[in-house]
Formats: structure tokens, C-alpha cells, sequence
């Protein structure tokens, strides 16, 4: 097939969006399809380095990376967060007129909007008239609002986030469009799935937002010998909506008997608030913040930890936890949104988020609980790693691709004619023009 993929982030040196962007595009190419992704400047290094170092593999030579530019006004502009919305909008839109001009040239069989993942900011490319896979993607989801006291700047962040929302969803024809053209639309939680079927998409299926990396997964499942002091370990944004107070009020909940330390990695907006968080809720010499660290260290404090403890108050599901699953971790962490709907329930223990009292108390008592049953905590783990092992990008692969099957957008295994490849009638065949390259391309299983 002939693929283009937009991926707005997209940097395979990094994680989060920017990993997940790279990966739909470079997973397509892996599997023998001819690959167009569209994306910003921001990770032309990194997407330039690894395909150096993987020039000799076949995907290499089958992937094109190309960068829309928005006006130079619009990229001043982006060191503001409206600006960031407004560098989206336009960058979408010269990314649009590009594509326009490629699929003149080079025919798609189908286009991906990978990122960015947030459903309410919608794509240009419905308007291609080709098959669209939108996703997978989130954002309908809202912090509770009781559980206002743990993220600062409430009206900014939250307020003013779910009234953009609301603006979005209620006039944005481009959104609307862009949901009811859609062939297929992935969302990473049950609110974001609910949403896009009020505002009319065809199909819509529940599917993780991230899959696990090769580099990141353990070989086999780590063995953790029990120690005096319980290891937990928080890795994230310091962003408002990560909560990071909410765990730090439950620790210090925590039964004095228990002997715990948390490492908590990461950078943001919120970094200046770290040290009097720990001071305010009595965790001095308990809780060590280092900041911002490479990947390489994250996968090591995962090794090295007995736990992941995390809070945050909205998130399709956070990559963190995928990357805790794959080492083993078994986590703690509030029963709500994408966590909800995809951690094992034997993987985790996930806390009621009825009121910030019953969360902060139950998210102690958890953590009381596998201090005491360290034989528990590994079970947790394995029944983590094992799940973890089922969500690699092949896998995710595996499964869209199964998808678009089903919808006769792609066939399995055999290869594509232009008539199969948009499940035109035999009839209708003769009338097209071939393209050698798609009469030759193949899906790989």
C-alpha cells in the first residue's frame, strides 16, 4: 500500500507522542509499505540519526519524511501555549496542501493521523477522500473536580482546557467532518470513544495509545529481592494535571512502620513547587526529586524500584505505565480514565477517585499493602510484564492492520491490486490505471 501517516510529533530518540508518532509510520514501512509521513521540523535530528544508524534495513528505503513549514509569525508564537494551539491548526493545514500534491503523485490506499493524540483538535486529511484512520486518540477526559487542591492553576489548565473543549466539539465543522469520514477511529479511553460517537464517527474502537519498545522491555522478568525499604517510584511531567501532591498526601498517610523512599523523575512547569510540596506534607529525606534524566535512566530506576506510584488526575493512559509493565513494576494509581479501561486489574491496585479523602487514604493503605506481602507485589509484576509483552508495536501493528481488514481496506497477507485495495467490485477494475507500486506492494504478517 501507499501510506501516508501524519504525525505532527514524531522523534524515535523520544518517548511519549513523539515515540508513538514514529512508530505508526515506521512500523508501516517495516511491513513493506511505501511510507509518506508528514511532520514538524522538531525531530528531523533524531528521525535523521536512526535512519543512519538503520540504513541497512529495508523499512529505511521505503519511508519518506517530510516537513510542512508554518509563516514565521506562527512559529514565534509557539513559545506561548495559545501558540502552540495556533502552530497545530496552521501546521495542519500546509501539511493538507502537501498531501493534496503527494497523493496526485503517488495514488494513497490510506492515510493515518497519528499525532497529535487529542481527538477535539482534528485533521485536515478527511478532506483527501481517501480511506482515514484517525487515532488513536484522547482528550475527552476531565480532572475531577474535587481533587481541584492537588493541581495548581486550576482556571488555566483545567477550566479554560474544558472550555476549548466544548467550543471545539460544539461548532469545529473541520472536527465534525473529520469524525464522520472517518474509516475507523481509535480512541485511548471510554470518554474520548463515547465522544466521538455523539459527534457522529462510523467505528470507533477502544485501543492503546502506545506500545512497548524493544529498548525498553526486559528480557525476561526482573526478580527483585526484598528489601528493608520499600522503593516507589513516580516518573512524569511536572505538569498541574500529573498530581504529583496527590501521591505525596497519601504517603504521608502512610503507616510510620513503613519504610518507603520515592524517586520521582522529571521536569516542567511546576518544578519551582517541588521542594515545598515535600515540606509541606513531611517527606523530607523520603522523597528524592532528580529531575529530568535520560530514557537509559528511567529503564534503570524502573529495574531498580519496587513500585510505580502515580496520580495523575487526567490522562488517556500514560506511557509510564507501559513502561513500568515491561519491567516488572507493579503500580499504584487511581481508578479513572485510560488507566481504568486498560491496566490489569492483577497488574495494579486502583484507588477509588469518589473524593480526594477516600483516594489519598486508599493510595496509603495500598502502599502499606505491598510493603507487608512482598510475594503479592510479585505477582503483581509478572502479571504486568506478561500483559506488557502483548503490547509491542508489531502487535500494534498486528492488530490495526487486522482492523482495516475486517473494513476491506486491506487485505491479508496477499498482494494488493488497486481495485482490492479500496474493495472496489472486480468490474470496476479494468476502468482504473495501475500503479506498479501498489500492484507489487504487500502486508506482511
Amino acid at each position: 500500500m501507499n501510506v501516508l501517516v501524519s504525525s505532527y510529533a514524531c522523534n524515535p530518540a523520544q518517548g511519549g507522542e513523539c515515540g508513538n508518532g514514529f512508530h505508526w509510520a515506521w512500523g508501516m514501512a517495516q511491513r513493506g509499505h511505501r511510507v509518506w509521513c508528514l511532520t514538524t521540523p522538531y525531530g528531523r535530528l533524531g528521525i535523521a540519526t536512526f535512519l543512519a544508524n538503520n540504513a541497512h534495513e529495508g523499512a529505511a528505503g521505503r519511508i519518506q519524511f517530510l516537513y510542512p513549514r508554518v509563516p514565521g509569525w506562527v512559529q514565534f508564537l509557539y513559545r506561548w501555549q495559545f501558540g502552540v494551539y495556533l502552530h497545530y491548526f496552521i501546521w495542519q493545514y500546509t501539511a493538507w496542501r502537501m498531501a493534496r500534491r503527494l497523493d496526485q503523485e503517488n495514488d494513497f490506499d490510506l492515510v493515518h493521523h497519528a499525532t497529535y493524540s487529542s481527538l477535539k483538535m482534528g485533521s485536515w486529511l478527511w478532506r483527501l477522500g481517501k480511506p482515514l484512520v484517525y487515532g488513536p486518540v484522547g482528550g475527552a477526559q476531565k480532572a475531577p473536580i474535587a481533587f481541584r487542591q492537588y493541581l495548581p492553576d486550576w482556571f488555566q489548565t483545567e477550566t479554560l482546557r474544558s472550555a476549548f473543549t466544548w467550543v471545539l466539539t460544539t461548532f469545529d465543522y473541520n472536527l465534525r467532518q473529520n469524525l464522520r469520514h472517518a474509516a475507523l477511529v481509535l480512541a485511548s479511553n471510554d470518554e474520548s470513544a463515547n465522544l466521538a460517537r455523539r459527534l457522529g464517527a462510523r467505528r470507533v474502537e477502544l485501543f492503546l495509545d502506545t506500545g512497548l519498545s524493544e529498548a525498553f522491555r526486559a528480557a525476561e522478568f526482573p526478580e527483585r529481592p526484598v528489601q528493608p525499604e520499600l522503593r516507589l517510584l513516580w516518573v512524569g511531567r511536572l505538569y498541574p494535571n500529573k498530581a504529583l501532591p496527590l501521591v505525596l498526601d497519601a504517603l504521608s498517610q502512610v503507616d510510620t512502620r513503613v519504610r518507603f523512599h520515592l524517586t520521582v523523575l522529571g521536569d516542567g512547569p511546576m518544578r519551582d513547587l517541588v521542594p515545598g510540596w515535600i515540606a509541606q506534607y513531611g517527606l523530607m529525606g523520603r522523597v528524592t526529586w532528580r529531575g529530568s534524566v535520560p530514557w537509559a535512566e528511567v529503564h534503570a530506576a524502573m529495574l531498580n524500584s519496587d513500585v510505580f506510584l502515580f496520580g495523575s488526575l487526567r490522562d488517556s493512559f500514560a506511557s509510564q505505565f507501559m513502561e513500568a509493565l515491561a519491567t516488572g513494576l507493579p503500580i499504584i494509581t487511581l481508578n479513572h480514565q485510560g488507566a481504568r479501561t486498560f491496566l490489569p486489574d492483577a497488574a495494579a491496585i486502583k484507588v477509588s477517585v469518589e473524593s480526594p479523602a477516600i483516594a489519598t487514604a486508599a493510595m496509603a493503605r495500598a502502599v502499606e499493602y505491598v510493603y507487608d506481602h512482598p510475594e503479592a507485589r510479585r505477582a503483581m509484576g509478572r502479571a504486568g510484564y506478561e500483559f506488557a509483552l502483548r503490547q509491542t508495536w508489531p502487535q500494534r501493528l498486528d492488530r490495526l492492520l487486522t482492523m482495516l481488514h475486517d473494513l476491506n481496506l486491506a487485505p491479508a497477507g496477499q498482494p494488493l491490486t488497486p481495485g482490492r485495495r479500496r474493495g472496489l467490485p472486480l468490474s470496476r477494475l479494468r476502468r482504473r490505471k495501475r500503479r506498479p507500486e501498489a500492484v507489487q506492494s504487500q502486508l506482511s504478517s
